[in-house]
């Protein structure tokens, strides 16, 4: 690790602040000649000792420090460059990062990097082991936990910044090879149809009593593992690039992580050498877990180091396999597009959100501002694409997406390797499919998503629109 470092439709789907006939920003198409130049650089974001640890998802917040660190946290960018046209793609250890820091990073980006910041998606992995970034959850925290907090969360930005500085400052020439991975039996949906027609997310709680009322899981997992592998012209390693849907929370306790992650870059650092960049993202997630309740030959709920070392080396034994199967990929120029959707807030939790804000025109929760149109509170979500040539694409969601999206998006797309980034360029909660939001349960209720049913299908229906105009569609005759 130390070679690393150094290194609506009822959502009104109003489309704001890029022109175009179709409201989107195709930026900088690039031409072919030039070739692919690729950058890699990782940044340390692990906290100071008396950072406050994330927070649990119920009050009371506790404000007490990490435990210790069993590995560093870490924000890992690639720069892609075809033809003077950039762009970046940053992964950072932390469990999601608020519209603000997003915001706030781009705009350094812009101060210390040519490249453009509206090219740069920054991606959250969503380990659940990581400081607590959310001062309003940390209000009993001591003087000086506050200042190490405060200084930290504005240190954060300029960080994320720097790894795509660096990786800029190594842009070199560079070949693409891909392979599309599958690996299944590790991540599970964990919504299940219950005999008396309700849907629960993890029945029972891991107990053995009321899983004999389950019927079946509810929904379909993503088993798919794409892999992305940039080399120099002579065969050295730069980067893998991989992605899964599968929730980072299998560690547990209370020391920072980056999760199994962090097994997969160990191991794939010992096949293809220490100065390889593994770059992981998170998939289409928000209802995938890595426990069976259903699987009688394990405990229902296993969590701890040596599960994330597991999971982490049976994706990367797929990923090491997949090695074997890579085929080159030609990739000519580089284009960007991005998207601002307008979203409902979720009509049933309006009213209350709004009157702890006294019921204001504007107001701001601290993940997202909201605005009253119409007599409906508003707020945007970015949809990001960077395409690389004609067949791999990368697409940025700002939620939790559950994996429904996720899969239509890539049923959709034209582009054979389609990667979906969650919590990318924001941080707006669960974003559940129509068919969940109808049944409820966790992630799809009024307790743990902010959008209106349909709000996952807009955002879905801006990254296809995005993809097959980044991609040359030409309507059949």
């Amino acid at each position: 690790m130390t070679s690393e470092l150094e290194r609506s439709r009822e959502s009104t789907m109003k489309r704001i602040l890029f022109p175009g006939a179709v409201g989107l920003m195709l930026a900088l198409q690039g031409l072919a000649g030039a070739g692919l130049q690729v950058g890699q650089a990782v940044v340390d974001l692990t906290p100071p000792p008396l950072m406050p640890f994330h927070a649990p998802q119920r009050p009371p917040f506790p404000a007490s420090p990490a435990e210790g660190v069993h590995d560093p946290l870490l924000a890992k960018a690639v720069v892609f460059e075809i033809d003077g046209v950039k762009a970046a793609i940053v992964a950072c250890d932390m469990t999601s990062l608020p519209l603000h820091l997003h915001e706030a990073a781009r705009a350094h980006v812009g101060r210390i990097c040519s490249v453009p910041p509206a090219n740069v998606m920054i991606t959250a992995t969503h380990t659940h082991t990581t400081p607590n970034i959310r001062p309003r959850f940390a209000r009993n925290a001591t003087p000086e936990q506050r200042q190490v907090m405060d200084e930290y969360i504005a240190r954060l930005p300029q960080r994320i910044a720097e790894s795509v500085k660096v990786a800029e400052s190594r842009l070199a020439p560079a070949t693409l090879q891909a392979a599309m991975g599958e690996v299944k039996g590790v991540a599970f949906n964990r919504r299940f149809l219950m005999k008396d027609g309700t849907v629960v997310s993890n029945p029972a709680k891991g107990r053995d009593e009321g899983l004999v009322d389950v019927v079946r899981a509810a929904g379909p997992t993503d088993p798919s593992l794409p892999v992305l592998y940039f080399s120099t012209p002579d065969g050295k390693a730069l980067a893998t690039v991989i992605n899964f849907a599968l929730h980072l929370d299998t560690t547990g306790g209370q020391r920072y992580s980056a999760d199994f992650p962090y097994q997969i870059a160990k191991i794939l650092r010992d096949v293809k050498g220490p100065d390889m960049l593994t770059h992981f993202t998170l998939g289409a997630a928000g209802n995938i877990n890595h426990y069976y309740l259903l699987d009688p030959k394990r405990p229902h709920r296993v969590k701890g180091y040596d599960e994330a070392a597991r999971i982490g080396t049976l994706l990367a034994a797929e990923v090491v396999r997949n090695y074997q199967r890579l085929e080159p990929v030609p990739v000519a120029r580089l284009k960007v597009s991005r998207e601002v959707i307008r979203l409902t807030l979720l009509e049933e939790k309006a009213p209350a959100i709004a009157a702890q804000f006294g019921n204001q025109p504007t107001f701001h929760d601290g993940e997202v501002g909201y605005t009253r149109v119409d007599g409906k509170y508003v707020f945007d979500a970015e949809v990001m694409v960077i395409a690389l040539g004609d067949d791999v694409a990368f697409v940025g969601f700002p939620g939790e997406m559950f994996v429904e999206l996720g899969l239509m998006v890539k049923q959709g797309s034209p582009y054979p390797y389609t990667v979906i980034n969650t919590l990318a360029n924001g941080a707006i909660g669960y974003v559940a499919n129509r068919k969940a939001y109808r049944e409820g349960g966790y992630g799809a209720s009024t307790a743990t998503t902010r959008s209106n049913p349909g709000s996952g299908e807009a955002l879905v229906d801006s990254a296809l629109r995005q993809l097959i105009a980044l991609r040359d569609m030409k309507p059949t005759p």
